[in-house]
């Protein structure tokens, strides 16, 4: 977008915006990671990554309502090469490889292998330093990898508000807080019963979301959208016949049926279940005047799983989803 242009059709950065920043993010690791060296002059030992062999997965930054969001998975193989005993020492090699590297990665249990290209006590020094070492410096530029990917690629999802000034900005679709009567329905994040059937149960659930019942069904099935607020790999899709994985594949199901912004049918349950068993749940989205409202039905629910399945809707699903793309209070 040249400069001093806005566009059009995202004024006040109120709509989803993706951009796929997997080509960026492979040759920012190159530029980042390549060259990064240690050094243990005690035991003349060095070592320097030297190539990003592959990387594979995803990366992406979102803006929502004026929020970035970087989303990523993805795996990394590094080469390195070293020296031990000086300069005329004997060299080594091998590779470094991150297998997992996720947006919401805890960088101090990230996953690492160092492997050599011999098994010899040489590199075995090697290995030891660059596992103490070196990776804590690989740990280092993962670590501003976010703020890094929003500072290269955030003006091309994201129009800053200096850029805004001087046009005129007309918001076609732009919610407001719900009236005081729907807001206290909504004080305790959702209105739930169940309905006991001998040992199953249905379970449902009214929930208001600040947004288009367009806007909430897309970020409901759309798979980059549901990464963002299950934060986490998913496995889902706008389809019939889709399947559905998410947390982990502590929820699976399938895609019944649907009808675009109005309906979503799918099967559902929790790992823990019993047996196979898998309960049928209608989500129904009523458009009203500011806002959008979710009716949720979960038929045949175990009766001994009902007050974990009701937590896990509103604390992963419906507080995950306000809280990515400010779509109303979040429930406590």
């Amino acid at each position: 977008m040249a400069a001093g242009t806005t566009n059009w059709k995202n004024v006040n950065n109120w709509h989803w915006v993706e951009k796929n920043c997997f080509p960026w993010a492979k040759e920012h690791f190159k530029s980042t990671l390549v060259g990064l060296s240690v050094t243990d002059a005690a035991r003349q030992i060095e070592a320097s990554v030297t190539e990003l062999v592959t990387m594979t997965g995803d990366a992406d930054i979102n803006q929502r309502k004026g929020k970035l969001i970087t989303v990523y998975d993805v795996a990394i193989t590094l080469a390195w090469k070293g020296t031990v005993g000086g300069e005329e020492g004997k060299k080594v090699a091998g590779r470094l490889v991150f297998p997992e590297l996720m947006h919401d990665t805890d960088l101090r249990s990230l996953e690492v292998e160092v492997t050599a290209e011999s098994s010899d006590s040489d590199s075995a020094a090697a290995k030891e330093l660059i596992r103490t070492a070196l990776v804590a410096e690989v740990k280092k530029k993962f670590a501003s990898f976010s703020e890094d990917m929003i500072a290269a690629n955030g003006r091309d999802v994201h129009i800053p508000e200096s850029d805004m000034k001087g046009h005129p900005v007309t918001t076609l679709y732009k919610p407001q807080p719900p009236a005081p009567a729907a807001a206290t329905a909504a004080s305790n994040g959702a209105a739930a019963n169940s309905t006991v059937k001998g040992k199953l149960t249905t379970l449902s659930m009214t929930v208001e979301f600040v947004c288009s019942a367009a806007d909430l069904y897309q970020t409901l099935l759309e798979p980059g959208r549901v990464q963002a607020w299950s934060r986490g790999p998913a496995k889902i899709g706008p389809q019939v016949g889709a399947e559905v994985a998410l947390f982990g594949g502590n929820v699976t199901g399938k895609i019944v049926d649907l009808v675009p912004n109005k309906k979503i049918v799918q099967t559902w349950r929790l790992k823990t279940w019993p047996g196979d068993h898998h309960s049928n749940v209608t989500i129904d989205l009523e458009e009203q005047r500011e806002s959008v409202k979710l009716i949720l039905t979960q038929r045949e629910v175990p009766i001994g799983e009902l007050d974990i399945t009701r937590k896990n809707w509103e604390a992963y699903y419906w507080n995950g989803i306000k809280s990515a793309f400010g779509f109303g209070a979040v429930g406590f």
